[in-house]
């Protein structure tokens, strides 16, 4: 017999990353506290500053809309809502009317549609005990909202799905996955937690756009070099302004690989540290590292051969022009040997 589950109430909370080539300087900064271990020195992540906050009509119902910007360029906006039952059958439909009303947000700060990163969590507070124990009544559907699926997933799926979690006190637990999260904790403690959700949306978000950066740029370096192979060897400074070109596009991306890596600093056993390196593996962050490190040194290693042949041409070039210029010595002295003769 099927076990009869109550109404789960909880707070839907999604948000959507963005990046924008507007000014977002303001001066209202985010201080997230929480009552969980977390580093006790300061700039070890990137601070959120307020944009606006504001109230919009969703689907009937008022729903909070925090604008926040990770400076310089991205914008991030966050929803949340009060449910009495988070589990409801409306949930899914709800949470997509508000991620396309996070999208319009994004747009009227111009971000770009093609590159934007969304996340769900859901929070559950205000309950006793271990919440293991909702697991066991709701795990089936937890492992569905998760998942984005209306369907009823095979029991290795849900047991895999829900395998992904950090367990710190005995009143709560986080569980997360690629597209949403759900933390219980009955002091209702999410703030900090979300937070570490959105940090790892933001390296995500920067490290997709610099990945696909890096794929123009090789495109661009290889054209480039292309263009290069057939110019004439008297056109120095076309072969110039190419090696510039492609010692510029290295270096921007070198840079902005750096960024990526200087936005967090979470290492230790503290509570954020291991949430985070939680979060991390189940985004695949590492993975994304490598895949940048190997593009850079692809244009590392194109950039060295590039300046090899430009080398290579140059050398050439000058080699050809002493050849020519002893070959005009020799015409000038045959001429001067031979012409006063002939014209005897």
């Amino acid at each position: 017999m099927e076990q009869e589950t109550k109404p789960l109430p909880g707070k839907l909370v999604v948000f959507l990353f963005g990046e924008t080539g507007m000014n977002l300087e303001t001066s209202d900064i985010v201080e997230i506290k929480t009552g969980k271990s977390a580093p006790s020195y300061p700039d070890v992540i990137p601070k959120q500053k307020v944009i606006k906050v504001e109230q919009r009509r969703s689907d009937g119902v008022e729903v909070d809309f925090v604008v926040k910007a990770y400076l310089p360029d991205v914008v991030v906006v966050e929803a949340s809502l009060d449910m009495d039952d988070i589990l409801s059958d409306s949930t899914l439909e709800l949470k997509r009317s508000l991620i396309n009303e996070c999208r319009k947000v994004l747009g009227e700060f111009g971000c770009d549609p093609q590159f934007d990163e969304e996340y769900s969590v859901y929070c559950i507070s205000g309950y006793s005990g271990d919440p293991e124990v909702y697991l066991s009544l709701y795990g089936d559907k937890i492992a569905a909202f998760l998942k984005n699926e209306r369907i009823q997933l095979d029991e290795e799926e849900v047991q895999s799905t829900l395998s992904t979690y950090l367990k710190y006190g005995k009143d709560d637990i986080t569980i997360v996955d690629w597209d949403g999260a759900f933390i219980f904790d009955s002091s209702g403690d999410f703030d900090s937690n979300i937070e570490l959700f959105e940090i790892a949306n933001l390296q995500l978000l920067k490290s997709r756009i610099l990945d696909y950066d890096l794929d123009e740029r090789l495109e661009k370096t290889l054209r480039l070099m292309g263009v290069s192979k057939r110019l004439p060897i008297i056109r120095a400074g076309e072969v110039r302004r190419v090696v510039k070109e492609i010692i510029e596009i290295r270096t921007q991306s070198i840079l902005e690989s750096e960024a990526v890596e200087r936005n967090i600093k979470l290492i230790g056993d503290w509570y954020s540290a291991k949430l985070y390196s939680l979060i991390s593996k189940k985004f695949h962050l590492e993975s994304w590292k490598a895949e940048i490190k190997e593009k850079l040194d692809t244009l590392e290693d194109v950039y060295t051969m590039a300046t090899e042949n430009f080398s290579v041409s140059y050398r050439a070039t000058l080699e050809f022009i002493i050849l020519g210029g002893w070959l005009l010595l020799l015409i000038l002295y045959v001429g001067e040997f031979f012409l006063p003769r002939w014209f005897k």
